[in-house]
Parts: structure tokens; sequence; C-alpha cells
């Protein structure tokens, strides 16, 4: 993902994306949820515009399992959507300590930390993207909007 968790052009096509949807749900009805299908349920719920069921579903997975950076990043770009920003920065602080080397997640933290008026948080996160992915083109371009 580049750009700030939460951005994009929205739902794409989104009568192909609720058949979809509906697809996978009835594909898996009989099973039981795990981690990755309720991931899977989330995405769909975020592009389709549901961002209260997206966080529930992505929050279920999380639950069990809580170390997944995935699943941590992707609970941070539905409360962005939502425009949660902490709780988007809470996400992605733990998407952080469990992959510190992922320069999205500092990214991301970055863009929370911005919307959350911690300007100079935002610049350590952006620093510290660039240390990691020299050339970032999101890091870059924030860095010269403050």
């Amino acid at each position: 993902m580049r750009g700030p968790p939460g951005t994009g052009a929205g739902p794409v096509g989104t009568e192909g994306l609720g058949r979809l949807e509906g697809l996978y749900n009835k594909v898996t009805a009989d099973r039981p949820d795990d981690a990755r299908s309720l991931n899977v349920k989330s995405v769909m719920a975020l592009d389709n515009d549901r961002p209260a069921e997206a966080a529930e579903l992505i929050g279920r997975a999380l639950a069990l399992e809580p170390a997944e950076r995935a699943y941590l990043f992707h609970m941070a770009k539905v409360c962005a959507r939502a425009g949660w920003w902490s709780e988007a920065a809470t996400a992605l602080r733990r998407a952080i300590y469990v992959a510190p080397r992922d320069a999205e997640s500092w990214y991301g933290l970055g863009i929370a930390f911005e919307q959350l008026g911690m300007s100079d948080d935002a610049v350590t996160c952006w620093r510290q993207c660039v240390a990691l992915e020299p050339g970032h083109i999101g890091a870059t371009a924030a860095f010269g909007r403050l």
C-alpha cells in the first residue's frame, strides 16, 4: 500500500465487489470463521464502505492472532478510513512492535500523528520510514507538507 492508510479510490466497481463478497460468504458459510477469513471479510466490508463492520471483523481476527502484522495494518486502515486516528495510531504502534523494520507502518503512523496534530512525532516516523526504505515516495512527500 502506498499513501496514507485509509486513502485510495474508494469502492472500485462496488457491484463487482458486492458479488465477490456474496460469493465468498456463500463458499465459506459452512466453515467456522478463522483469522484469515475474518480478515478477508473485513477487507470486503471496508471496500464496500462499511467501516464499522470492517472494524468488528478485523478486531475478531486480531483476537485470534494478535501479533499478525497484516491484520494490525488492516485495522489501522479501517480506523483511518473511519477517521479514528487515535485508534489507527494504536494499531500501527502494535504493528511496529511486531515488525519494527516495516517502512509502511512507520509511514502510516506518521500520517496518524499528522492527523492528530503531532507534527514532531510524524516527522520522526517519516524519518524512520525513509531510513528503512530510502526514497519512500509517501514519506518524502509528507516532509514537504510540514
